[in-house]
């Protein structure tokens, strides 16, 4: 049995199963459900802690805006390169491709075909972080 078209129909059905950068509030609710906890506020920022899909999953939103998504398992294992390419595949619309950069001190980086995001998976390996490539957290 080839093992891609069962991949493929896996992440068909799923495509909407994470959101994506630039969505609103409402958007990312529909993807993961109520949020658990508010992390951080404080004026135009939240941080917002979901759980979906044998996932906790942190959104970082400016402006009501999804500017960032950060990953893990809540038993806080290691996300193997299966998950990474889930993830990968999941955070971009059908149009849009991954470009991988180049690694630094381990950690790995890709860039999204559209420009308006990136990906991040730290070399500890027990999380991933999809973001607007120019968001910076406020402080």
């Amino acid at each position: 049995m080839n093992p891609k078209p069962a991949v493929l129909a896996l992440l068909a059905c799923c495509s909407s199963a994470f959101a994506l950068i630039g969505e609103d509030a409402k958007q990312i609710e529909g993807r993961y459900g109520k949020p658990m906890r508010v992390v951080a506020e404080h004026g135009n920022y939240r941080h917002v802690g979901y759980a979906s899909h044998g996932f906790m999953i942190l959104v970082e939103f400016l402006e009501g805006i999804s500017k960032g998504e950060e990953f893990a398992r809540p038993d806080k294992s290691n996300l193997s390169s299966d998950v990474v390419k889930q993830i990968l595949a999941l955070s971009a619309d059908k149009d849009q491709t991954w470009r991988d950069l180049p690694p630094k001190d381990g950690d790995r980086f890709w860039s999204r075909s559209d420009g308006k995001a990136m990906a991040i998976f730290p070399a500890q390996g027990n999380f991933f972080i999809v973001q607007d490539p120019n968001f910076v957290e406020p402080q």
